[in-house]
């Protein structure tokens, strides 16, 4: 178990003034059987943050409305979660966790990667399914987009977290496995990163193909999905033609 302290504020600067915007805001950690949040306030400028409500998944969701004109969005939360190491009880998973996605639904080169694997319900397989994508996908931001999916991923044989957690969910998932899609933050600074964990004899364990290891109690859960269309950090629409440049600041330390 880890006492993890954690600052993640994210700034949205609009070229012209917008208004009527409604949005829906998941930047609080998540607080389950694997990690509870000891304290935390969460803030966004300008307007005020209504109670929280829970998606279909768990997450914590604040749906927003801010109705005045505003050039900048700033929101975020701080606090200190109690994290456990993975693999604890947990209650059975959500069906839908078993079949694919939109951006996991397997094509061509995923039904053949996957036929040329070996199969086995063992985490030692999953180990090796984890080295196996790392060693497929070469980290390169910029060469994929939120959209891309994980056959497209493949194919072009580059990608950055979201896409090594999607091209593994869906070959678990065509190895019969339970996947789902993890989003949150690591010790340390940078941005939001992306893993996947997988249901195993009642409990989640967590698999990194990006870092190409086991997550563990260093990793902390903002949101979990099908993949990353059901955690984004901020989802909305607004009325007005501006531009957006998003700034984001992370950082977790061990206490």
């Amino acid at each position: 178990m880890k006492r993890l302290r954690f600052a993640f504020i994210t700034t949205v600067q609009y070229s012209q003034p917008v208004h009527g915007h409604q949005l829906a805001l998941r930047c609080v950690p998540l607080n389950d059987a694997g990690q509870h949040l000891e304290t935390y306030t969460v803030k966004i400028m300008p307007g005020r943050l209504p109670a929280p409500q829970n998606d279909g998944f768990g997450n914590t969701v604040f749906w927003c409305s801010i109705g005045s004109e505003h050039n900048v969005l700033r929101y975020g939360s701080r606090g200190i979660a109690r994290v456990e190491e993975p693999g604890q009880p947990a209650p059975p998973p959500n069906p839908c966790l078993r079949f694919a996605g939109f951006r996991t639904k397997p094509g061509k080169i995923l039904t053949q990667v996957s036929s040329a694997m070996a199969r086995g319900k063992t985490l030692a397989a999953l180990d090796a399914l984890c080295h196996a994508v790392h060693s497929l996908l070469r980290y390169q931001p910029g060469a994929t987009g939120i959209y891309t999916t994980a056959e497209e991923a493949l194919a072009g044989g580059r990608g950055v977290c979201q896409d090594y957690a999607h091209v593994f969910i869906a070959l678990a998932r065509l190895a019969g496995w339970h996947a789902r899609y993890c989003m949150g933050l690591t010790v340390g600074e940078g941005a939001t990163h992306a893993w996947a964990e997988i249901y195993y004899e009642g409990a989640w364990h967590g698999f990194d193909p990006t870092r190409d290891c086991r997550t563990d109690a260093s990793y902390l859960r903002f949101a979990t999905g099908r993949d990353a269309a059901d955690c984004p950090v901020e989802q909305g629409t607004f009325y007005g033609l501006a531009d957006q440049t998003q700034t984001v600041f992370m950082r977790v330390k061990e206490i």
